[in-house]
């Protein structure tokens, strides 16, 4: 399925009409209009307009599901049970380093914690199934997480798409690193804290290595 096919679903899925979809990522209705037809290439404005209004690169879009619950237009909403109001997201046993120092290989599921489905369908658009949270370990992506911070990570996206915060498997460590994609084969790990540095990475030179998901939520309220 090509993008402008998962862009069609994702304005239905939220029942807008294109001229409603083209006033929220402030384009024109025609221009909009001639790039869901095929008729014009994804423009940089319009990848920007999306980003900034739904929160997400339009590139994650086949990688996000948009939520909405089950024959949501004939279910009585007083008789709306638990399950399609909350959802449980496990809480996994995982102390994700964000430096190098920390080795961690404890898998076990701790808990489940609860959400509301609203909030998020609302705040993060991402499918619950492909959820976790772990917690970050580690002060070398101070600011942007906080130790002991925990993260909501969505594991669908277990290759680098657009540049962001990744959970990332190497040998028997699990790491959070911001990954920047330099080409098909090369990547570099960046913390953002400065006291720690970079790293390029050959990925053929490293097969150890696996993403595991990228953070897109920290728990603090602070949306990545």
């Amino acid at each position: 399925m090509d993008i402008l096919k998962h862009l069609d679903n994702f304005i239905s899925s939220r029942h807008l009409k294109r001229g409603e979809f083209a006033n929220i990522i402030s384009l024109s209705s025609s221009y909009v209009s001639e790039i869901l037809s095929g008729k014009r290439d994804i423009s940089i404005k319009f990848k920007k307009g999306f980003q900034s209004a739904f929160g997400f690169p339009i590139e994650e879009l086949p990688y996000r599901v948009q939520i909405s619950p089950e024959n949501n237009s004939t279910q009585d909403p007083a008789k709306a049970t638990d399950e399609t109001i909350y959802c449980k997201i496990p809480l996994f046993n995982i102390k994700a380093s964000s430096g190098h120092e920390t080795f961690v290989n404890n898998e076990k599921i701790g808990a489940d914690l609860i959400f509301r489905r609203d909030w998020l369908d609302r705040e993060l658009k991402s499918n619950p199934n492909n959820l976790f949270i772990l917690s970050a370990e580690s002060d070398s992506m101070e600011p942007t997480i906080q130790h002991d911070a925990l993260l909501i990570v969505d594991k669908s996206i277990d290759r680098i798409i657009t540049e962001g915060i990744y959970i990332l498997r190497r040998g028997d460590t699990i790491l959070i690193k911001r990954i920047r994609k330099l080409s098909e084969n090369m990547i570099e790990l960046i913390s953002d804290n400065p006291a720690y540095g970079k790293e390029t990475i050959e990925l053929n030179n490293q097969p150890e290595i696996t993403i595991l998901g990228k953070a897109i939520y920290i728990w603090s309220g602070r949306k990545i």
